[in-house]
This record gives C-alpha cells, sequence and structure tokens, in this order.
C-alpha cells in the first residue's frame, strides 16, 4: 500500500518546517476507524433482508452510530457518525471514504481514484402509489433529495489549517448517485476458483498452456514461470449472479467546503433534489446507491523520516436522505428543526472523571447546543433538559421560554440563550459510591405536529464519573504525533489533571492509533510530572522501554500500569518521553478542546499547543485497579540494596541467576547501559549521583524494574 500525503499536515508542514524548530506537532488521518472494526468483529457479515420497503424513504442518521440502518440500508461500508462533518443541517450523516467494512484502508487502494465506499439503499416499492391504490405514475411528482458536504471542513472562516476535521477530496476524486434495480435475469459473475498443484519433474515458463482439470475443455495459460510444487489458482466453476442496471443520475469532484463557504458563509452543505420521471424506475425493487471514489498520495515527505502517515482520506458526508412523492422544484426546505452537532458535558473541564474527586465546583456554567431550522420560515420552538442519575433517578428539569427559530439559510444557527446556551443550574451529589453516570437528554423541537423528523430534535449525553480524567470524547479523528528535527531528537508530551484531594495513580490509559506497517511501534517512557507554575515540573515517575499497543488492539485504550502506585496531590501530568525521531500517532480527539492543559516539549523549554482538541490520554486514580481480564506482569520477589546507594546494588531472592541481563535507565527511559549480571550484582560506580532504572530481565522477559538513587 502507498503513504499518504494528506492536506492537513501538508497545511501544518508549510507552516511549521520552514522554522526548523526542534519540536513540531504532527497532525495526520487515522487509518482504522475502531467504533466501525470493533463492530465488524462482535457482529461479522450479518445476512441483511432485501425485503422492498415503502415510500417515504428518509433517513437523517441522527439516532444511532456505526453501521447503516439494515431496515434502510444493504450494504455496511458507509460509517454513520456525529464527529466528521462540520455544521451538518441535522445531527449525525453517512460519511464514505477510503476505509472498507471492517474500518481499514481499501486493499486495493492506490494513488489514481480507485472505487471505495458504496451506500445502497433496500429495494423501494416505486410500482405503486400505495395511498391512491393505483400504479405510480409521473404526475405522482416523485423526487429524491439529500445534503452533501466534502471532508476537510473547518468550522471557522477564514478556516485554520490545523482545526480542519478529514480531509478533502482531490479535484479527480467522486461522489456519484446512481438508480438501478434488478432485472430479474441472472447472468456470469465470475468464476470459482481451486487449488491445482504442479506435479513433479514439470515446469511452465509464461505463455505455456495445460488443460484445466477441473472445467474439461477448458486450458490455463500461465502469467508467469511456475515449478514443481507451487500452487496456482485456477477455475473450477462459473458464478451467476442477479442482473442489476446501474444508472448514475449525479456526480460531483473533489471540492473545498473553503469555496463553497467563499460564496455563502452559511453554505456547509449543499443540497441535491433530483426528480424521478423516467419509468423504467416505477416498479417494485427500485434502488439508489452512493459511491465514492478515492485516492492516495505518495508521501513526498517520506524522505524526511516521518513514519505511519497512510491515513483516511477523501471523505464525503451525506446527510437527509429523502425519497416521496407529491413534491416538487421549490421542496428545498424540510419543515424541520433539530440539532445540528453534539452537545457538551457538564463538566468545566473533563468529558470524564472520577466519582471520588468530584466537586460542585467543577459544573461548567452553560451547555453549548447548535440548533438550527432548516425550513424556509420562522418557527416557534420548544428546548429543555432533564437529567437522570441512571438507572432510573430523576435529578433535574430545566424550564425555558419558548422562541422563534429563524430560517438557517439566511440567518444560520438559532442562539437564543436559553436555547443555544442554557444555563447549568444543578450540580451532581456525590453518594460515596465508586462510580455513577448520568443521562442528560436535550430537546429542542418545533411546536405543533408538523415537524418533519422527531428524531432529531433529541440529543444525549452520558456524564461518567469513574475511576478515569478524561479531555476527550473516546473517539480519534485524528492522530497526534511530535516531530523532532535535533540530531539527538527527544520529545515530550505532557497533559494536565488537577485533584481536588490527594490520590494515588494506578495505571495511565492511551490511545495509539494503527499505522501502516506498524511504523509507530518504537519504545517510549511513561512519564509523571508535577506542577511548576501551570507547567509540567519535577518529575514524579517514569516508567521506560514502553510500546504502543500492537496493531490489532488498536481498538480502544491501552493500561500501562507503574510499577507501584505513584502518590498525587494538585495538579500533576501524564504522558510521555521520547528519544528518537519516530512519530507515536496518539489518538486526537478535534471535537473538544482541550487546549491550555497539553504541553510538548524538546530541550528545556515547555510549550502550550496551538492545535484545538484532545490528546487521547486518559489517568486512572483512586483505590487498586482491577486487573481482571487484562495481561500484566507477575510480582518479583527479588530486593535491590541498598537505596540508595553509593554504587554497588546487591540482588537477593533469587531464585535462579543464570542467563540474567541488566538494563540501566535514566529518569527520562534513556538506555544507558546493557549487559549480563555477574555475581548478583550491578556496578551504578561510573555514573553521576541522580535517579537511575535498572531492569532486570531473563531469556528477553522483563522480571523486575527497581528505582534506585544513586549519590
Amino acid at each position: 500500500m502507498k503513504l499518504l500525503q494528506k492536506t492537513i499536515i501538508l497545511n501544518c508542514l508549510l507552516l511549521l518546517v520552514p522554522f526548523m524548530s526542534p519540536a513540531q506537532e504532527i497532525l495526520t488521518g487515522i487509518s482504522q476507524n475502531a467504533t466501525i472494526a470493533k463492530a465488524a468483529q462482535n457482529a461479522p457479515a450479518a445476512h441483511r433482508t432485501q425485503t422492498a420497503v415503502r415510500l417515504p424513504f428518509i433517513d437523517d442518521f441522527s439516532n444511532y452510530t456505526g453501521y447503516p440502518d439494515a431496515n434502510k440500508w444493504l450494504d455496511r461500508q458507509a460509517f454513520i457518525n456525529n464527529t466528521f462533518p462540520v455544521v451538518p443541517p441535522t445531527l449525525g450523516v453517512a460519511t464514505l471514504d477510503a476505509l472498507n467494512s471492517a474500518g481499514r484502508i481499501y486493499a486495493h487502494a492506490e494513488r489514481t481514484p480507485f472505487h471505495a465506499d458504496t451506500l445502497t439503499s433496500l429495494p423501494i416499492r416505486l410500482d405503486s402509489n400505495f395511498t391512491l391504490h393505483r400504479p405510480m405514475r409521473v404526475e405522482d411528482s416523485l423526487y429524491f433529495s439529500f445534503y452533501y458536504q466534502p471532508g476537510g471542513a473547518c468550522q471557522t472562516y477564514p478556516a485554520v489549517g490545523w482545526e480542519r476535521i478529514g480531509d478533502a477530496p482531490e479535484t479527480g476524486d467522486k461522489l456519484v448517485l446512481e438508480f438501478g434495480y434488478a432485472t430479474g435475469n441472472m447472468v456470469f459473475t465470475g468464476y470459482e476458483y481451486g487449488t491445482y498443484i504442479i506435479e513433479e519433474g514439470q515446469y511452465y515458463i509464461a505463455g505455456d498452456t495445460i488443460d484445466n482439470p477441473f472445467m474439461p475443455g477448458c486450458i490455463y495459460i500461465f502469467e508467469s514461470n511456475a515449478f514443481a510444487g507451487e500452487s496456482i489458482l485456477m477455475p473450477i466453476d462459473s458464478i451467476f449472479g442477479p442482473e442489476f442496471v446501474w444508472n448514475e443520475v449525479w456526480s460531483t469532484n473533489g471540492v473545498s467546503v473553503d469555496e463553497w463557504l467563499a460564496e455563502n458563509n452559511l453554505q456547509y452543505f449543499k443540497q441535491v433534489l433530483i426528480p424521478i420521471t423516467d419509468e423504467q424506475y416505477f416498479r417494485n425493487n427500485f434502488q439508489f446507491r452512493f459511491r465514492n471514489y478515492a485516492s492516495l498520495d505518495l508521501d513526498s515527505w517520506s524522505g524526511n523520516n516521518i513514519v505511519g502517515w497512510s491515513s483516511n482520506c477523501d471523505q464525503w458526508h451525506i446527510d437527509y436522505v429523502k425519497l416521496d412523492v407529491n413534491r416538487s422544484h421549490t421542496d428545498l426546505y424540510p419543515n424541520d428543526v433539530a440539532f445540528v452537532m453534539p452537545t457538551t458535558s457538564a463538566l468545566r473541564q473533563y468529558q470524564a472523571m472520577p466519582w471520588h474527586q468530584y466537586r460542585p465546583t467543577d459544573m461548567a456554567t452553560q451547555f453549548h447546543n447548535e440548533l438550527a431550522n432548516i425550513a424556509n420560515s420562522t418557527k416557534n420552538t420548544f428546548y429543555n433538559y432533564q437529567v437522570v442519575k441512571l438507572p432510573n433517578t430523576v435529578v433535574h428539569t430545566s424550564t425555558t421560554n419558548n422562541e422563534n427559530a429563524a430560517p438557517y439559510y439566511n440567518s444560520g444557527l438559532h442562539t437564543y440563550p436559553s436555547h443555544a446556551t442554557p444555563s447549568i443550574d444543578f450540580s451532581y451529589s456525590y453518594d460515596n459510591a465508586d462510580s455513577a453516570t448520568y443521562r442528560i437528554t436535550h430537546i429542542f423541537r418545533m411546536e405543533g405536529s408538523n415537524d418533519a423528523c422527531l428524531s432529531n430534535d433529541t440529543c444525549v449525553f452520558e456524564q461518567k464519573f469513574q475511576n478515569y480524567y478524561a479531555y476527550d470524547d473516546g473517539t480519534a479523528e485524528a492522530g497526534y504525533s511530535l516531530l523532532s528535527t535535533m540530531s539527538s531528537p527527544e520529545a515530550s508530551l505532557a497533559v494536565q489533571f488537577t485533584l481536588a484531594e490527594p490520590d494515588t495513580l494506578r495505571c495511565v490509559r492511551m490511545w495509539f492509533n494503527s499505522v501502516l506497517n506498524d511504523e509507530n511501534f518504537a519504545d517510549f517512557t511513561l512519564m509523571v510530572w508535577g506542577d511548576d507554575n501551570g507547567m509540567p515540573g519535577e518529575v514524579l515517575y517514569s516508567l521506560p522501554a514502553l510500546m504502543p499497543a500492537h496493531a490489532e488492539a488498536y481498538l480502544d485504550f491501552v493500561n500501562y500500569y507503574p510499577e507501584e502506585p505513584v502518590a498525587l496531590e494538585g495538579t500533576f501530568y501524564v504522558g510521555f518521553y521520547q528519544h528518537h525521531d519516530t512519530q507515536l500517532n496518539l489518538g486526537f480527539d478535534q471535537n473538544n478542546d482541550a487546549r491550555g492543559h497539553f504541553f510538548y516539549k524538546t530541550a528545556n523549554t515547555w510549550n502550550e499547543s496551538f492545535y484545538k482538541g484532545a490528546p487521547m490520554i486518559r489517568p486512572v486514580v483512586g483505590k487498586a485497579y482491577d486487573h481482571s481480564g487484562v495481561a500484566s506482569r507477575e510480582e518479583s520477589t527479588i530486593e535491590m540494596y541498598p537505596n540508595p546507594t553509593t554504587g554497588m546494588v546487591h540482588l537477593a531472592n533469587l531464585e535462579d541467576a543464570d542467563n540474567l541481563q541488566c538494563q540501566i535507565y535514566d529518569v527520562y527511559g534513556r538506555l544507558l547501559s546493557a549487559s549480563a549480571v555477574e555475581g548478583r550484582q550491578v556496578d551504578l560506580s561510573q555514573f553521576n549521583t541522580g535517579i537511575y532504572i535498572i531492569r532486570i530481565l531473563k531469556e528477553n522477559q522483563i522480571i523486575t524494574t527497581e528505582k534506585i538513587v544513586k549519590r
């Protein structure tokens, strides 16, 4: 597979590279969709009915995520989500991109435009007008409509390059809409293949032929040289399947949302409205499908040792698909008011935090709701929210006044404060339990009974209080890396958290993205710092020689456990230190802004990040953490003494002292020495005064790790 050079990366590099700063922040796309990959593991290739559905066909993708709704859609390649689009007509879209139904980049992806995702409807009954109880006619005024947006949009205009979400399709890429149907005929679609092993003493060169033993009367032509013992695939039977007619009715080449906004600063999505007047489609198995063509570009920066840049690309977002009768060419504005984007946490800083660390001062003062009236006339709207402590205890119900919402197409989002930024006039009540979850349900609807779609009137946020802090929402829209340009590269990332009372760090959860050929598989040191006037200060703990999770585990957070619990109080920082120029590619949530709470550095200077988003690092604090189901090292009985030491460290309680290896690291995880253990002791006399980490291994397996103070 080729590497990619993505627009968001290029924009950042054009800004950063000329200055040749010692360390640079880099955002990349993601090469795996964890939501879809987990769904594929948990629900592989479910059988989908092809029973025809009736009009109206409407899906605005507002009340579910993951695979397309099996009651409306035939395939599973599109990604239903509410995190990648920017200002959609209603909450949720179907995203077509370069990732397959298992959430990975297509195996046939290449530099030239290739067919990627398909979103196909179930068969639809267009043979009859069931309201009038007669066959469908042209005068029934049947129209198909949808909204679309190319990826790579930014909510601000003019755009801030590093705040773009996703990747804009190139001009050679396309989004295509096709109408079609099954003819009822069976046609040849290909061959089923079997394995043929070349017999001993036989060999063939390109162009040679042999009789196909599986299909008498047919011959097999060799395309390359083949020798005895090799296996080749030969056709063993013809495959026939239903014949389909598909006609392209609309398409667009790749474009940037910036061009649309230059014409109209409210035009984040465009609408397409198509009349269906061709009677060939008035049948009982009409279908439509969206297809996208994507292209991967060779990464021109690979010569600078930038790795792991292969990522998803060329997204298109589709919203509010509608097919129905009694419409017209002026039917451009659904009679609908809706949430546009997910609402926000009720906490001032965090998406989630430990229940025992919560204080009423952690509450935000207001929610932020993005709401829209997508009709063409002013609508009287109602809004409230309700807070329920799960399973069923009502904590609070808000009350607000009704307010008119002007149409989005000429006024923008609905910004009435009591609806868009309602006050948070409640607080959670700590009950001494280990955890708690609160469900906050927001409702924004049109007064009356003629709202076209009710599902987009509700937005739900679950506030989780468990044993961890999180700035992120658990979904990565991009990858975050540090690129060092020093001759002896080193860099650090630190994420800030603040305790209400002293506590104990039990583990750190990190989400590393899957990258091409596991090229982010490089060691790092887990770091914990104290606070120094709002910046990382003294090193409180370090654990060297850790690795990002293996590619197959890139579907969730990975737990990294300190060798012993780390005592914390006040403000602290967790993150990593690296002493190489490999980009570790940490998950980055672009829908929550943790700027001011994460920092990076090279040499002696900490810098506040300018990227809008949140690195996916979560410290776990509190009582002893349950390791069930998680691999961890067994407790070691080996003792190292004396500690502190002036030079020699002795090893005690060794059952088998043969073939032991010793690694010595400094506090930043840099390997200083590696040698065999001799005489059950380790010599630190050659090292300066300071803190060192001694790791003992046997047959490359870690037995114990200890922090030793050298005087």
